[in-house]
């Protein structure tokens, strides 16, 4: 396990060093995560819920191409997996296994293209119902977990709802610090597209200025679904989803595995 145990030793030496002249978010970032899980005692299954992508500790900028971290210029997506090199040591992981848990995830995404493609055409009548809502919906990302709802950056967990407190210049969606809102409701429309992504089996709702990435499953930056787009066309420049496979499966929708 030598080169994650190296990884989480420099982000360790980062955070722990009085030599910071700047503000750096990701090691703030880092430092809240590994706190929270400790604190938590959250288990990996629920480390792995809540970094999928878009859920609260997905820290991938939203907008920023490219970022630094760990003193580096690096990807929005390549970041996550630095994340996730250092939590898998601290989960005990073996080396192979969590250096081989992204290609098993995408070989998955491959695999189920079949079986996901004939589920769409059987609930295409409620596939377009929901994308015809979030057309309309003036917000571009819902989240439907069994503990966790998202509406861009509002989340509702155990009945409060909360939002991260993002500091001045920093790139990233997530921090160390949240607000609880209790004033906060999601409104009727907003509810009404949760619960026909949680009819559908779909966590997440992702809209561009060109179409709507359905995810049915993910894991750091890699995820596969659905892709609505009302001119048949797969959206392949977008920044958070970097497509190694898309497939049309019938009009107006395709299939696609992302990394």
């Amino acid at each position: 396990m030598k080169i994650y145990i190296v990884l989480l030793s420099i982000f360790i030496s980062i955070l722990t060093s009085g030599q910071k002249t700047e503000r750096k978010f990701d090691m703030e970032i880092f430092d809240y995560l590994n706190k929270t899980t400790d604190k938590e005692s959250t288990p990996l299954e629920t480390y792995l819920i809540n970094t999928k992508p878009f859920s609260k500790w997905d820290l991938r900028p939203l907008e920023t191409k490219e970022v630094i971290a760990l003193d580096s210029v690096y990807t929005s997506s390549q970041i996550p997996n630095f994340i996730w090199g250092a939590f898998s040591v601290k989960y005990g992981l073996p080396e192979e296994e969590a250096m081989n848990k992204p290609n098993k995830f995408l070989d998955e995404g491959v695999q189920n293209k079949n079986k996901l493609s004939e589920y769409l055409k059987l609930k295409n009548k409620n596939f377009n119902h929901l994308s015809h809502l979030i057309q309309k919906s003036s917000n571009t990302i819902f989240l439907n977990q069994k503990t966790i709802q998202k509406v861009d950056h509002i989340f509702k967990e155990n009945n409060i709802y909360w939002r991260y407190i993002i500091p001045k210049n920093s790139p990233y969606p997530i921090s160390s610090e949240i607000k609880i809102d209790n004033n906060l409701k999601f409104s009727e429309q907003q509810n009404q597209i949760l619960a026909l992504l949680n009819e559908l089996n779909i966590y997440c709702a992702v809209k561009t200025s060109k179409g709507i990435f359905y995810l049915v499953d993910g894991f750091t930056d890699n995820s596969y679904g659905y892709y609505f787009n009302l001119n048949n066309q797969m959206e392949e420049d977008h920044l958070l989803f970097e497509i190694v496979k898309a497939e049309k499966i019938t009009n107006n929708y395709f299939y696609y595995v992302a990394n």
